[in-house]
């Protein structure tokens, strides 16, 4: 054992000595596998169970599922959801899966499968005609969601569960964060909210680009303005995520000028307080980022895939491939990318030696 231990370190101590001398250094990047949905879906929801098991939403009321890290992709039946567009799904620590839906009125709804998906129930349907669901979460337990939609008397619309999910509660208008006229959230991959212990934020977009933020679960909230570009019905922030409690990067832009790279992410040192450009990044629209662990961000787009392994400081283009959504199962630093026409892809967290 003596002799392993020392003949390892003795190879260790070789082959970073090569790679120094060679000028090559080790770094983090990510890997993209595409693979094949079998179905021709614009999917923006995305949920992670393990390595091995994902689930997949997107129009036409299509939800897919794997259970072998993609390999293969099951359809899951949602009867009656043909004309549904599902954006957002979330898979509970128990095994339960709640659906949104999105739309003007009744066509935002939440259902909900504790058989992964062998039945489903309507628990929310949206009675507010101008009503719009944009984007749920829930806490790491499961038990605590928060929904969130566009403005209703100038506040945003919110409900809260307590119980996994099954019955849900609309909040109290005086409660409900007051928004800028033209301002509202994006339903563009179910990722503009985020909750932590009692703290939670929800990005917007419109009018203006800003994190509402309450610190004490939803009694009180305060807005953010960030520097993101707004000011548009096709502008602001479409994605939020923290790297730690006081490292947090959004992104976003104009959907429909989406070639225009600046203005479009933004990063905060003080848990969302106060956001600022990172001057160097020149980065076009984005639709989801997502937190991989350890400073590292995933974010991707209709203009591409992108990396970062310094909380958003510098960014390695991946690919220009089209993705809307993606997850991570941070044990492992691996998830799945989906996007327009079905496409989907499996992506890795590899070291790479580069000069």
């Amino acid at each position: 054992m003596r002799y392993f231990v020392v003949l390892f370190g003795i190879l260790l101590f070789v082959t970073t000595d090569c790679n120094r001398a060679s000028g090559q250094v080790q770094r983090d990047t990510i890997r993209i596998t595409p693979q094949t949905s079998g179905v021709d879906a614009s999917f923006r929801g995305l949920a992670v169970r393990s390595m091995k098991e994902a689930w997949i939403t997107g129009s036409k009321g299509t939800v897919i599922r794997t259970l072998d890290g993609g390999r293969t992709w099951n359809p899951i039946v949602v009867p009656g959801a043909n004309d549904l567009d599902f954006r957002d799904v979330e898979v509970l620590p128990d095994g339960t899966v709640v659906l949104m839906s999105i739309g003007s009125g009744n066509a935002s709804r939440i259902l909900r499968s504790t058989d992964v998906g062998t039945t489903w129930k309507t628990v929310l349907t949206n009675a507010e005609p101008n009503g719009f669901f944009d984007g749920m979460t829930f806490t790491q337990d499961g038990r605590n969601g928060l929904l969130f939609g566009d403005p209703i008397n100038g506040r945003m619309d919110m409900y809260r569960t307590d119980d996994h999910g099954v019955t849900w509660r609309r909040v109290a208008e005086r409660l409900r964060p007051p928004l800028e006229k033209g301002e509202y959230g994006f339903a563009a991959s179910g990722t503009g909210v985020v909750m932590m212990g009692k703290s939670i934020w929800i990005a917007t977009g419109g009018s203006v680009a800003r994190v509402l933020h309450s610190a004490d679960d939803g009694a009180t909230w305060k807005a953010h303005t960030t520097p993101v570009r707004s000011g548009n019905e096709s502008s602001g922030i479409f994605s939020i995520d923290f790297v730690d409690p006081r490292t947090a990067v959004v992104v976003g832009g104009n959907y429909l000028r989406p070639e225009v790279d600046r203005d479009n992410i933004a990063r905060s040192i003080d848990g969302g307080i106060t956001w600022a450009i990172v001057p160097s990044v020149r980065m076009p629209h984005k639709a989801c980022v997502r937190s991989l662990g350890k400073g590292r961000l995933l974010t991707c787009g209709r203009t591409g895939v992108a990396f970062s392994s310094d909380a958003g400081l510098t960014w390695e283009q991946i690919t220009t491939d089209s993705y809307f959504t993606l997850a991570v199962d941070k044990d492992s630093a691996t998830g799945f990318l989906a996007g327009r026409d079905g496409h989907v892809a499996r992506f890795d967290l590899v070291t790479v030696n580069r000069k």
